[in-house]
């Protein structure tokens, strides 16, 4: 089958992004749509009808088939997750491997290791087990798979229409942005989340913004049309007011910050030892469901998405006790869910998990000194951000996104203060261990970077002054013994007045190696190259590497620009290569150093 090549069109570039980007929301958005649905199917058929747990819900999402009021069954806890991990695990591991997980993660490492390309196959099997293991009680939320299936279907439309890679990779990423915009109902979080978490720095793929925003904005547009307008969780006239509650709040970074990295520790503790199991790969989620079900057990509210718990603690519903012992068990429980390789998001869980770090500083200050935490709930709105914003790196999506969530823009303050804190505090830690510092670290970067680097480097800066020459008039048996010596085998050839002539390649020699009787016959100035490009010390070291790979040389002679036929100088292929070696080495320091600090 021919494939459409799409890139022949002639249509401007943001009208093509405007199309592509309009097909990958429609398609995130009815996506969104069916896994929403399935999951809700699932919550009520095997927790509320089977075990008589109702999954509690949210103020923007009231469940869609209400409750069954079945007796609570809470042994029965032990076997729904783990058939539930059983089932999405052999599916999972039959048809699609990638699919396993959070799903995020995947979508990063394939924007970055393997040029945007992810199989087409995965956007579909990640749909139907992350229903599964998310209804069937496993801890996990929507956020992660949804930004994996959009970025698949992206992939797909990427290979139909045979984009370039970098049309690609930006599409894909603009699909992982589509999810979460419409799952979350937060279009333009959602957006610059797409470009920011690809990186563990302050570094963004600003090229995928503009794509990311047509593509959360229709996604979100087709989700909202059918489950409603409102957010996500009911809407509090928290404000700011005092500047004494940034004590309040420091606090509060804090203990996001330590939460936080207890939660990645768990979390990548528990996969490593999955990993190390000797069983099925398929086994492995059946044994994370059953020990979430043992957590279920103690505390039921871990099991799902865990969303109702956020609307609680902004409402300040939760007492201090339930909010500690919630915290850890759903830390606990969604380590065990997607550590063994269960179809879940990480991302929702962080949320649940934030508002209760946040809700558990805010009732505790607030008991000990009101004046730092006058309204509890606010801090579990703000420790949504702070706690996110530190583990995954993406500060600026964090701060927006529990802005679109809550439908409350009076907490702006506070939340770049504890996102920020947060984020400094937990540099060295990620959730999503396939981010990369910066650009510069990315695969997908590397030759831009390189150019970059170079650009700034002029040839005057590392050129070799002093070369070794030849006469032109030496013989080929003497310019033979010169290599020999010297170890050398590209020289420039000058006049006796010293003008410049050309260069000799050793390539030339060759042909007269095995003729016998021309060694003292054949001259340098007869052999050298004449055409070959030259620079000069202004010119820059990419211009530099750009003739140097046009021609294929080692070597290029830099001359006087006053007087093209002086020689000043040479500069080497290695001489560049060296040079580009050290300024990244340099660069990498001053990163570690800014991180130590």
């Amino acid at each position: 089958m021919k494939r459409f090549k799409f890139k022949k069109l002639t249509l401007p570039v943001i009208g093509r992004w405007f199309i592509l980007g309009s097909i990958v929301g429609i398609v995130a958005g009815l996506a969104s749509i069916a896994l929403f649905f399935m999951i809700q199917v699932c919550e009520y058929y095997f927790l509320d009808v089977a075990v008589g747990w109702p999954v509690g819900e949210t103020s923007g999402e009231p469940s869609l088939f209400g409750h069954s009021g079945k007796e609570f069954n809470r042994w029965l806890l032990l076997i729904v997750p783990a058939l539930g991990g059983l089932v999405s695990g052999y599916i999972v591991y039959r048809f699609a491997p990638e699919a396993q997980g959070a799903g995020t993660n995947t979508a990063i490492e394939a924007i970055h290791q393997k040029k945007g390309n992810i199989r087409w196959q995965v956007p579909i099997v990640k749909i139907f087990t992350s229903a599964i293991t998310i209804g069937t009680g496993g801890s996990g939320g929507r956020e992660g798979p949804i930004s994996h299936i959009g970025a698949g279907f992206a992939s797909f439309l990427g290979n139909l229409l045979s984009l370039t890679d970098r049309e690609k990779r930006i599409l894909t990423a603009a699909g992982m942005g589509a999810g979460v915009g419409a799952i979350f109902r937060s279009p333009l979080a959602g957006a610059i989340f797409a470009a920011e978490v690809l990186y563990s720095s302050s570094d963004m793929e600003y090229e995928a913004l503009l794509p990311s925003a047509i593509t959360s904005i229709i996604a979100y547009s087709v989700f909202c049309s059918v489950f409603g307008w409102e957010p996500l969780f009911a809407a509090h006239d928290f404000t700011f007011r005092n500047p004494a509650e940034l004590i309040g709040y420091t606090i509060l970074g804090f203990a996001c910050a330590v939460f936080g990295w207890f939660f990645v520790t768990v979390y990548k503790k528990s996969a490593e030892t999955f990993k190390k199991i000797p069983v099925k790969p398929y086994i492995k989620p059946m044994i994370g469901g059953f020990l979430t079900g043992c957590v279920a057990i103690i505390i039921p509210e871990v099991l799902s998405g865990g969303y109702a718990q956020i609307d609680h603690a902004m409402s300040n519903n939760l007492g201090l006790l339930f909010l500690v012992l919630f915290i850890f068990a759903k830390i606990f429980a969604t380590a065990f869910t997607i550590g063994s390789g269960g179809s879940a998001g990480s991302f929702g869980p962080s949320m649940v998990i934030g508002a209760c770090v946040g809700g558990m500083v805010g009732v505790s200050l607030n008991e000990l000194l009101p004046i730092i935490a006058p309204e509890p709930g606010a801090f579990a709105v703000v420790g949504m951000a702070g706690f996110f914003s530190g583990i995954a790196n993406t500060p600026l999506s964090s701060i927006i996104m529990v802005s679109e969530m809550t439908g409350n823009y009076h907490l702006l303050v506070p939340s770049m203060w504890v996102t920020t804190l947060s984020f400094l505090l937990l540099r060295k830690t990620n959730l999503y261990y396939n981010q990369v510092p910066q650009r510069s670290d990315s695969p997908a970067h590397k030759g831009e970077f390189f150019l970059q680097v170079l650009q700034d480097i002029k040839v005057k800066n590392i050129m070799r002054p002093d070369p070794i020459t030849i006469p032109e008039t030496m013989k080929f048996s003497d310019v033979v013994h010169l290599i020999s010596k010297t170890k050398h085998n590209n020289f420039p050839v000058l006049k006796e007045d010293g003008s410049f002539v050309g260069v000799l390649l050793f390539e030339e020699l060759r042909e007269f190696v095995f003729d016998e009787g021309l060694e003292d016959i054949v001259v340098a100035g007869e052999v050298c190259e004449k055409d070959l490009p030259y620079v000069y010390p202004d010119t820059t070291l990419a211009d530099a590497i750009d003739s140097i790979g046009f021609k294929n040389v080692e070597l290029l002679a830099v001359l006087d620009p006053e007087n093209s036929q002086k020689l000043l100088g040479i500069i080497t292929r290695r001489d560049i290569i060296t040079t580009y070696n050290k300024m990244i080495r340099r660069r990498q320091l001053a990163e570690r150093e800014k991180d130590d600090f």
